[in-house]
């Protein structure tokens, strides 16, 4: 539900009235955007964020900036009145045949991103654009419909708001940046604004307004910070929407698209039109205000009862600053507070619209092209697999010339392509974009990974023949460019090997994977058995982490969560500094049985994933998968009633193995040698006897690392582990 600033408790001593006089007149206002709901949206109640935000800044400032806050506050009020009274001809409804254009502001759209629906389409930001420019020009297709009683004061604002062409170093931008993190999950603002700043630099508040774009932005649809003296130039004092608040197309749809005309309401110093809380509906409302001369008093709405008649006049239901569906218009009075803080340098606001800085963010310089650019809707397939790309070149591409190593085609002109990879490996993407006089090229190496072909069961994973997973069966994912999957010498359960994530240190949000290569399934009839050892250990008591277990049916096109262990159940003990297990104690073994028939294809692979939350290190090791239940030894769970005696000698082996096995019959006997990928190595069907049978594998030209021995009678089959020196 709204939150009511007065049932705050606050911690300061009489900081309930100190705070009452602060929220009245506070610089800094967080808002839900509501937007253009639909009726659906309108009955539902919405977390605003105000009086968290405004408890986070008041909570973070000393008792004497508190006060110099407050008369920062009051001086800025007395600028904002004085631009009023020196402007009265702003009041005055303007000529609807004449449209100007006052101010132009350059904006420019972060998306952080995973991947998913949230990496909104550059049409999806063109047409949110153009309804924030709609609705501050009077050129909205809805403003002429608005209750006939306020049609006199239906406002023209005269803001113009442009894509920047040049970012904060001066070099070329088509004004949207995408950033692949977490952090789209619902972390802080601060957070967002973190990781978009370093990957792409500083994009100063007084000099675009920034908006961040995210999957989640803790519970709210929008919020911005209105102007003040705390934020000034820095990148947070921006504007965060979700993805689905974004215009009126893409994952937006209708809901979305007056959103960032509320967020810019605010960031331009509009309150809501009930005055200070974020509480529409109540009585008491009747008796605040929101300083706007031709805005009607009123309880707030969050439906669209247009004749309503809240506090003894008609109410203002359809303005951008309620919380209404229906939103139409800004009102003359709304107009010329926006105009001043336009004209205020509190919060940099004065600079954002002087000519020097339009000159400095391009906005009104002719499209070039200026940067080859493009995406794909996947960069880890299987074998025989296609990869969609789009190209994201700006500005006015008219040309295409694609170069795709180990692709099909190899080479392309299309726009858009689609390329089909069918031989597992590494390829790097080229593309060149030309408007016909300028060309820009750009090379991604290793952009596609194509997996190795599938492997067959068991997988019995140790670690002991790898140094690092580069042309493994794992693919390691680092979203945060921080720590990540690797193998350590430092801890095992088995062996010397094992897996660490080296949690310690990192901030808390971070998310990293490990996944299979493709495992065929498909001979699976009975059960299949997911087994791992894991070691962890918490930095402090609250540290809440996660750590998933996903399976695929289709090599990861979608991915379905199994298991998940969190908080005290992955761990509850403790340790202050970088942890690591020093016994077999310290490990925990997982058996997940949970592998379904709807997952026995032939191109089904496993992930792990940690979630962060500030804690300590993660290891893995002994990584199985096998048909058959739970076992601790998965490479002897079948057949031992017709494989029997099965050794493998030397081991460690140099120059040559062993391979000793006893039958009860005399038949074909297959014995093969494979490496950890899935490849066979070595490959003998001999006529066995009766007996016990002797087979010498040459290893010597063989490189150093772990294999798997495979004895198959009929499709029965054993296997041990080998290890070449």
């Amino acid at each position: 539900m709204f939150c009511d600033s007065s049932s705050q408790s606050w911690y300061i001593t009489n900081a309930k009235t100190y705070l009452k006089i602060i929220m009245r007149k506070i610089i800094l206002s967080v808002a839900i955007a509501f937007g253009a709901f639909t009726s659906t949206f309108a009955q539902e109640a919405y977390p605003c964020h105000t009086d968290e935000k405004t408890t986070e800044l008041i909570e973070s400032l000393t008792p004497q900036q508190r006060i110099q806050y407050e008369n920062d506050q009051q001086s800025y009020d007395s600028e904002i009145q004085n631009f009023i009274a020196n402007n009265p001809e702003l009041l005055v409804q303007s000529d609807g045949n004449q449209r100007a254009i006052t101010y132009t502001v350059p904006v420019v759209f972060h998306i952080i991103h995973e991947g998913g629906s949230e990496n909104i389409s550059e049409d999806q930001i063109m047409n949110a654009l153009q309804h924030l420019n709609d609705d501050y020009q009077k050129s909205n297709t809805q403003w002429s419909n608005v209750n006939a009683n306020f049609l006199p004061i239906v406002a023209d604002v005269e803001i113009e708001f442009k894509l920047a062409k040049l970012d904060g170093s001066g070099n070329c931008t088509n004004g949207i940046t995408r950033t692949y993190s977490s952090v789209t999950n619902g972390a802080s603002g601060s957070d967002r604004i973190a990781v978009v700043q370093a990957q792409h630099g500083n994009w100063p508040g007084d000099k675009y307004i920034n908006f961040y774009i995210a999957k989640d932005i803790d519970g709210a649809a929008g919020y911005t910070y209105r102007p003040n003296t705390w934020i000034g130039a820095s990148m947070e004092n921006g504007i965060h929407v979700l993805h689905n608040y974004v215009g009126s197309i893409g994952t937006a749809g209708s809901s979305g698209a007056h959103t960032l005309s509320h967020e810019v309401g605010h960031w331009l110093d509009l309150p809501h039109l009930w005055g200070t809380t974020n509480t529409p509906g109540l009585a008491s409302n009747c008796g605040d205000d929101d300083g706007i001369s031709d805005t009607p008093n009123t309880i707030g709405w969050s439906n669209c009862n247009v004749n309503g008649t809240s506090c003894g006049s008609l109410d203002n239901v359809e303005n951008f600053m309620e919380y209404s569906y229906c939103s139409k218009m800004f009102t003359n009075g709304q107009k010329v507070r926006m105009h001043g803080a336009l004209s205020s340098n509190v919060g940099g606001r004065d600079n954002i619209t002087k000519a020097a800085n339009l000159v400095a963010t391009g906005v009104n310089l002719p499209d070039i092209m200026c940067e080859a650019s493009f995406k794909a809707d996947k960069q880890e397939i299987c074998p025989g697999q296609s990869v969609s790309f789009e190209d994201l070149s700006f500005s006015g591409p008219t040309g295409w010339t694609w170069n795709f190593p180990g692709g099909s085609p190899s080479s392309s002109t299309s726009q858009n392509p689609t390329v089909t990879y069918n031989t597992p490996g590494t390829y790097a993407v080229t593309l060149t974009a030309t408007d016909g006089s300028t060309s820009k090229s750009v090379t991604e190496n290793s952009f596609i990974k194509v997996l190795p072909l599938n492997t067959s069961l068991p997988i019995v994973e140790s670690f002991e023949g790898l140094s690092n997973f580069n042309g493994s069966f794992w693919t390691v994912g680092n979203h945060n460019n921080n720590a990540k999957f690797d193998i350590t010498t430092t801890a095992a359960y088995t062996g010397s090997k094992s897996v660490v994530l080296k949690n310690f240190g990192q901030s808390a949000g971070n998310i990293d994977d490990m996944a299979s290569s493709p495992i065929d399934l498909s001979t699976v009839t009975t059960e299949t058995t997911l087994s791992f050892r894991y070691a962890y250990r918490k930095r402090s008591a609250s540290n809440d982490e996660w750590l998933r277990i996903f399976i695929t049916n289709n090599c990861g096109e979608n991915w379905t969560q199994r298991k998940t262990i969190r908080g005290n159940a992955l761990g509850s003990i403790t340790s202050g500094s970088s942890w690591k297990p020093t016994s077999q104690s310290d490990w925990t073994t997982v058996h997940m049985t949970n592998i379904t028939a709807s997952y026995w294809t032939t191109d089904f692979r496993f992930k792990f994933e940690f979630e962060s939350d500030g804690g300590n290190n993660l290891y893995l090791d002994d990584v199985n998968i096998y048909e058959g239940s739970s076992s601790e030894d998965p490479l002897s769970v079948s057949n031992e009633d017709l494989i029997k005696s099965f050794s493998v000698y030397p081991n460690p082996a140099d120059h040559m193995a062993n391979v000793t096995f006893s039958i009860e019959n005399n038949q074909n006997v297959n014995v093969s040698l494979v490496n950890m990928m899935g490849q066979t190595i070595q490959s003998n069907t001999i006529q066995a006897q009766t007996g016990s049978n002797l087979v010498m594998l040459d290893t010597e030209k063989i490189q150093a690392g772990i294999y798997l021995v495979k004895v198959n009678i009929g499709g029965a089959q054993q296997v041990k582990r080998l290890i070449i020196k």
